[in-house]
């Protein structure tokens, strides 16, 4: 009976909601039914929540509604994943919570910041919209009032400053996040960018033979070095970075390990300089790529200050532990404070971070050529030539970070270095250079603005006889992404380096490519780790860092984008190839390993491998399609992976709706 009536109460509700879904204004029509309703659903409790919350906030009193809206909405979501998982990881509930608390949150300020006697336009602005923002974070339990406060204070006055700037709207800036039942059609916010000459006609190819001539780079990612890292400490807290405070005497789990540790924690001074330590003596190395994010996680109490000491006391080890060898760096999101944002001289001077452009030139001009100063000092990008034939390219991604705030105010700011980076292509191609990119996001990352990465794309597909190597981390994963064009040839490779830092849940890794000494191709590559379990185990011995795997050996001795393509596909037709990439993408941590890899985990890695623009999946779709044909031939159990036709966040949206209309 109770299954009747559940079948009978979705029935009259989504056909309530379907008249509303179906002309909900800025749904993009790929919307699937269930998406529209799911988004239609969100933007109608978040607007409820929005003018129940003006009135409390006016008044102090709550209504019954909001009462009700909080208990359900506060209960509903996992606090911590929300602030450490990548936001397209998230459950579904975890998802809807925050794309509907986005929606209420823009509202509200909205609502108060417009006409003469909004409550934010008075002398007790700043004060009031903090005291807003709180009001938020402990009525819906979205996080402990010290990151909530920390993070208002860093953000606001960028907020501030785009919100009066701007016509701000919660479907735009909610928009912007990577979670599909928050997404709109936007039409200001489209990059298109001129390419001068013809795109591929066929896959590149082709993987040279190895010799003794060849080059040994190194590449060092995500340090996320922690000064405060307490061995001992709390590693389990409820704050998106952990391993800070004392351990209390209560507490019901185990403390920080010596040698860092599994949990939300970063990365101790003495891991860093035993791992350069382990490295030097390990390697002959020509060159280091460093490819961003020095400073911690963080990001509510960050300063200016801390952060160049940080990057100034991590390039003194380098300096220290690699005297003769060139680093070349990138910036990642976490180098600048508040993190994140980035902006361009159309902003104004307050707001800008032209103190960090000029502090890393200070440090990475003993590597980097005198003309690489102008564009490091206007956007934290540059390119040299350490020989002949050989261009590196680093670039500013967070062009392309959904929160770098700057691109709300502005998205056009991008096409600067996008028109850079194509026009040094150009000039690259003509001189028959070999081309190395550096940069810190990938751009098939769910965090990457997606019109960016088409354009970023489209450029890297033009150019790819000159590109022989993409190089990048953010992700803290030992992994690789296939470039394809518009016509889904394989164009080129992204390597990640992985993490120093084991946040989250993984083991501290490091990664050395073999090099043709002429094309530069990737030709190997090798990641070396520690078992961080066995290392805290016996923190009064140094790590045992080994070799975990060759690529090579492993997978393929064809590493052109083409044999990566091929590689890809094979490993859609064997599962196990699948799985045992799987591993290694997390560096066989004992968390990661001990949970597995299901049918559904798998095919979210085989999209992965194969997208480099993450609204564009035509190639992982293919490759997802062959793959379930295959674990079906397993013959596995199919009960586990039954799914429910109707996800947690469907159905208490659903309710929420039902009510507001009943």
């Amino acid at each position: 009976m109770n299954f009747q009536w559940n079948i009978l109460l979705l029935g009259v509700v989504f056909l309530l909601a379907s008249v509303r879904a179906s002309s909900l204004p800025g749904v993009p029509s790929s919307f699937t039914s269930e998406e529209r309703l799911t988004s239609a659903i969100s933007a109608s409790v978040a607007d409820e929540i929005s003018q129940e919350m003006v009135k409390y906030l006016k008044t102090g009193v709550e209504s019954a509604r909001l009462q009700q809206l909080g208990a359900e909405l506060r209960t509903s979501h996992s606090k911590k994943d929300i602030f450490t998982e990548p936001l397209v990881d998230l459950s579904a509930a975890d998802q809807f919570f925050t794309c509907t608390i986005c929606r209420a949150t823009v509202n509200v300020f909205v609502r108060t910041l417009t006409g003469p006697d909004g409550e934010l336009t008075g002398p007790n602005r700043d004060q009031n919209a903090k005291k807003t923002m709180l009001t938020f974070c402990d009525y819906f339990n979205i996080q402990t009032q010290e990151v909530c406060s920390g993070l208002f204070d860093l953000n606001w006055p960028i907020f501030d400053y785009i919100f009066n700037e701007t016509i701000a709207e919660s479907k735009s800036v909610c928009g912007m996040l990577p979670i599909k039942i928050c997404q709109a059609d936007q039409s200001e916010y489209i990059v298109n960018l001129e390419i001068v000459g013809d795109m591929p006609t066929e896959s590149k190819s082709g993987t040279p033979d190895r010799s003794d001539k060849d080059f040994n780079v190194l590449h060092l990612t995500d340090i996320h070095y922690d000064p405060e890292y307490k061995s001992g400490g709390l590693a389990d807290c409820d704050e998106g970075m952990c391993c800070r405070d004392p351990l209390p005497t209560n507490a019901e789990s185990d403390g920080a390990g010596y040698w860092s540790d599994y949990r939300n924690c970063d990365t101790p001074r003495y891991l860093i300089v035993n791992a350069f330590e382990h490295i030097s003596k390990t390697h002959k190395l020509d060159w280091i790529y460093h490819t961003g994010d020095v400073p911690p996680h963080n990001v509510w109490s960050t300063t200016r200050k801390g952060n160049m000491d940080m990057l100034t006391e991590i390039d003194a080890l380098l300096t220290e532990h690699f005297p003769s060898i060139p680093v070349y760096p990138c910036l990642g999101n976490h180098e600048p404070h508040p993190a994140n944002v980035f902006g361009n001289e159309n902003i104004p001077d307050n707001l800008r971070v032209d103190w960090l452009y000029g502090h890393v030139w200070s440090l990475w001009s003993k590597w980097l050529p005198k003309e690489a100063e102008t564009t490091i000092r206007r956007g934290g990008y540059y390119t040299l030539s350490p020989r002949e034939g050989h261009r590196i390219i680093a670039l500013n991604s967070m062009d392309c970070y959904l929160f770098n705030w700057w691109l709300l105010y502005d998205g056009s700011i991008v096409l600067e270095q996008l028109q850079w980076f194509h026009d040094t292509l150009l000039a690259a191609e003509k001189s028959g250079e070999h081309v190395h990119i550096l940069t810190h996001i990938p751009s098939g990352d769910s965090d990457c603005w997606t019109e960016w990465s088409r354009e970023y794309n489209r450029i890297v597909a033009r150019f790819s006889k000159v590109i022989t190597g993409i190089f990048n981390g953010h992700t803290h994963k030992d992994e690789m992404n296939v470039h394809y064009t518009e016509t889904n040839l394989a164009a080129a490779v992204s390597w990640n380096g992985g993490s120093l830092t084991s946040y989250s849940y993984k083991n501290p890794n490091y990664r050395v490519y073999e090099l043709h000494p002429e094309t530069l191709q990737v030709l190997e590559h090798q990641t070396w780790t520690f078992n961080l379990t066995e290392a805290n185990l016996n923190s009064n011995v140094s790590p045992n860092w080994y070799k975990e795997y060759e690529f090579r050996q492993e997978f393929t001795t064809d590493t052109s984008p083409d044999g990566i393509d091929k590689l890809l596909e094979k490993m859609a037709k064997e599962p196990n190839i699948l799985r045992k990439f799987w591993r290694y993408k997390f560096t066989s941590a004992d968390p990661k390993l001990d949970v597995g890899c299901s049918d559904s985990c798998l095919s979210t890695t085989i999209c992965r491998l194969a997208t480099s623009n993450y609204q564009d999946k035509q190639r992982c779709r293919e490759l997802q399609a062959i793959l379930k044909l295959s674990l079906e031939n397993e013959n596995k159990d199919d009960g586990a992976a039954t799914l429910m036709p109707y996800s947690v966040t469907t159905l208490m949206g659903l309710l929420c709706l039902l009510r507001f209309w009943l």
